[in-house]
């Protein structure tokens, strides 16, 4: 499927405007790098990706992965300082950490820590989604177990995780036990579909429950997921409709209508066969409006696009450009707080990768600006905007430069 990618960016007249970031990480190899550093041991310089958020008692946590292992930090300072680089203390296993594809973690207010990843099978484009849970704020963590059911040799991977304060956790990913079923009896069907989880480990609830919510799912772009003001889940990912048409798609679980049919949401036609690896951002603010940044390359709008909703996705304002399309503009991510709309993505010059911003104080009807953050010579991770108290901060790593926590 990667193949395929590759050479529909070759051959397309669009290739000046493509921001998938295989293409620019490839032509950073070739460059001299701007910085000199000996990756070693957990050396976070050295990890791929990095994840970051803040914890309910202000705690800034940072995740990566090196040697099959994963490894955290905690600042308490905003990321000024951080405390020594600490293992997660469970058995090496492989973990996919890769763009898109990544660990993520999760608090309640008990001093519990929550982590989920996928890990790769003996099989390309195999996985399972994998779990674990300290009660003691990261000290001890328990044996890993395999959130979905199936039991097959299948793709499950490009998890997403909330947890609740009081301990509720709901995850998802794309699952393949659909497709793998279909092909064993001689028959295709395009694409993974979308599953939920729900346990909660305070409540000695072990084992996950499995729910299929949505079928002809793109099979690599990450999903968004985040809770309403009536604390019902609302969930962003790319759909894929008709002949391989890849738009985004919303949401939102209630207990009125517990499997609501999927919303389209973009309308931009991007017709492909293969994987964008560019997932979306949704962001809820407490007057319900539903905040949404997605990309694509469709005959119809090319580049990264922001609209919001009042009505969960029924309707919509319409869809405003952001970044620059010529300077490659991609993987948006997005997050609201009062009457504030920050944006993130990254742009590639030819020589450097750039993080830009731009930013809202009018919740969405108009926009500052946009103005770039940092940069990174060395490849580039993708930028996440993480919440702190009603204060945004965007998390960017730049691999063998560093991670960069930037207050918005």
């Amino acid at each position: 499927m990667l193949n395929q990618f590759l050479k529909f960016i070759i051959t397309s007249a669009l290739i000046i405007s493509v921001s998938v970031s295989i293409a620019a990480e490839h032509k950073h190899h070739t460059e001299k790098p701007a910085v000199n550093h000996t990756c070693t041991g957990n050396d976070i310089k050295c990890a791929k990706t990095v994840t970051s958020a803040f914890a309910p008692n202000g705690d800034l946590w940072r995740l990566w992965v090196s040697n099959e292992s994963m490894y955290f930090q905690i600042s308490t300072d905003e990321g000024v300082t951080f405390s020594k680089a600490k293992q997660v203390a469970i058995a090496k296993e492989k973990i996919a950490a890769r763009n898109e594809n990544r660990p993520k973690i999760g608090f309640d207010n008990f001093q519990g820590v929550y982590l989920s990843w996928a890990m790769p099978r003996e099989r390309k484009y195999t996985a399972d989604i994998r779990f674990s849970y300290s009660k003691d704020y990261g000290k001890t963590f328990t044996t890993p177990i395999t959130v979905n059911d199936d039991n097959l040799l299948a793709g499950h991977s490009f998890n997403e995780m909330l947890v609740s304060g009081e301990g509720d956790i709901s995850l998802s990913w794309l699952d393949g036990r659909l497709a793998h079923k279909q092909r064993q009896q001689g028959k295709k069907i395009n694409g993974s579909a979308l599953y939920l989880a729900k346990a909660n480990m305070r409540n000695n609830e072990t084992q996950f429950s499995n729910d299929s919510l949505a079928v002809n799912t793109c099979v690599c772009c990450r999903i968004a997921m985040t809770v309403n003001q009536q604390d019902e889940l609302a969930i962003f990912w790319r759909h894929i409709y008709g002949d391989n048409m890849r738009e985004f798609a919303l949401l939102t679980l209630s207990e009125n209508s517990p499997t609501p049919e999927p919303i389209q949401i973009s309308h931009d036609q991007w017709q492909i066969n293969g994987c964008p690896h560019q997932g979306g951002a949704i962001s809820i603010d407490t007057d319900n409006t539903y905040h949404m940044v997605w990309f694509n390359l469709g005959d119809k709008g090319k580049g990264i696009f922001y609209a919001y909703s009042h009505d969960q996705g029924q309707s919509q304002s319409t869809s405003l450009k952001i970044g620059n399309t010529q300077a490659q503009a991609s993987h948006p991510h997005i997050m609201q707080y009062d009457n504030t709309v920050d944006i993130v993505w990254t742009e590639f010059t030819g020589i450097e990768h750039q993080l830009w911003h731009q930013q809202s104080k009018d919740n969405g009807k108009s926009f500052a600006d946009a103005k770039p953050l940092a940069q990174a010579r060395l490849g580039s991770d993708r930028p996440f905007i993480i919440k702190k108290r009603g204060l945004n901060f965007v998390s960017w790593h730049r691999p063998k430069q560093g991670h960069l926590l930037q207050a918005l």
